[in-house]
């Protein structure tokens, strides 16, 4: 990892690539760099709030001002209240978080659901069933077996028999949901893993209660996932763009969205490991029971305004997996908004969905 600092951009917000819970506080605080606002009068600073949410990742928000009658601090501690319920509800990392009782439950018993695990669990569903379980929801089994969960990475790659193994414990179609009765059902012995969506609940829920606050003007960041609404205190819109996957800092692409809107980026740059001289994402094809082998290295989904961040944060993944090509055709069909930027022939290379092409400038 690069120990670099951005080079200041004024005004403007790098989406790094996300880390899943838990790693080091130092990648951490790399994560996401929200740069300061400048210009010629220098006008008020926004107000600026943050912490570490589910253990590792870096959160922020920066608002034109506070909601009348509430401190920073005051604030502050509710929205870290806020994050800290989504950890004991969604984490695979913690035994007894209610995502984790779910999984011992027994098969074919309805088990009732928080508001905060079914809002994770719609777009999640939503997205598996989109994408024909080329994104799904159940794919916790291949990510503990390839080290990329609670369990620590294994003494070895794993073989054929034992990917068949995990494999055979995926199925979303399995998960039987009932959103009316916020219950939920595993049909068979299936393992969920909402960390590919927790990001962007965490976003949504921390924009919910600035909402509830009156706050109109913000910007809120968790990991890789944003959402934007308003102005900045200079009046103009928040800034945004996309860091090359190189850890130099520098600026891929720059966002160009007016109203605001959610923006979630997946990649595989920073969470891998190597063996034997082969490199192993710790994005697992649900369809191979591997980790992806395509050129790609991230993809950042823009949504409209009003749109959950979770769903962009789930799209993100999805599309990950599918890699630049496939990806590309299924965000076209769908008018979704993406961004894929992929390492070939060792330099980065960018595919941009025909939605995204109007919300993406050069650096």
């Amino acid at each position: 990892m690069s120990s670099r600092h951005p080079p200041h951009h004024p005004g403007l917000v790098i989406v790094r690539w996300p880390w899943r819970w838990p790693g080091s506080l130092l990648q951490a605080l790399l994560v996401l760099a929200i740069l300061a606002l400048s210009g010629c009068s220098r006008p008020s600073p926004p107000v600026t709030l943050g912490g570490i949410a589910f253990y590792s990742m870096a959160w922020q928000v920066k608002l034109r001002e506070l909601p009348s009658g509430v401190t920073a601090t005051a604030l502050q501690a509710e929205l870290q209240t806020e994050l800290d319920a989504i950890n004991r509800a969604l984490s695979t990392y913690q035994p007894d978080t209610e995502l984790m009782r779910f999984n011992a439950s027994p098969v074919g018993t309805p088990v009732g659901v928080s508001p905060i695990l079914l809002q994770a669990l719609q777009p999640a569903l939503a997205v598996s069933a989109a994408t024909d379980g080329r994104y799904d929801v159940t794919i916790g089994p291949l990510v503990n077996l390839w080290g990329f969960g609670a369990q620590g990475r294994p003494e070895r790659v794993p073989d054929a028999a034992a990917i068949a193994a995990a494999r055979a414990r995926v199925g979303w179609q399995h998960l039987q949901l009932d959103a009316a009765m916020r219950e939920l059902t595993r049909q068979r012995d299936l393992f969920v893993d909402l960390s590919s969506v927790g990001e962007g609940v965490a976003v949504d829920r921390l924009v919910a209660v600035l909402e509830r606050r009156g706050v109109q003007d913000y910007l809120v960041g968790v990991a890789g996932t944003l959402r934007t609404r308003g102005l900045r205190p200079d009046g103009q819109s928040w800034q945004l763009a996309v860091e090359q996957p190189d850890g130099s800092g520098r600026v891929a692409r720059r966002l160009n969205l007016p109203g605001g809107g959610a923006i979630s980026t997946s990649g595989s740059y920073r969470n891998y490991f190597e063996q034997d001289g082969v490199r192993y994402s710790h994005t697992i094809d649900p369809r191979s029971g591997r980790p992806v082998s395509h050129h790609g290295v991230s993809v950042t989904v823009m949504l409209a305004p009003g749109k959950a961040v979770a769903t962009a944060d789930a799209w993100a993944t999805a599309l990950n997996v599918l890699g630049p090509q496939d990806g590309l055709v299924l965000a076209n069909r769908l008018n979704l908004a993406a961004l894929f930027i992929a390492r070939e022939q060792g330099r980065f290379t960018h595919y941009v969905s025909d939605a995204a092409k109007p919300l993406l400038t050069s650096p």
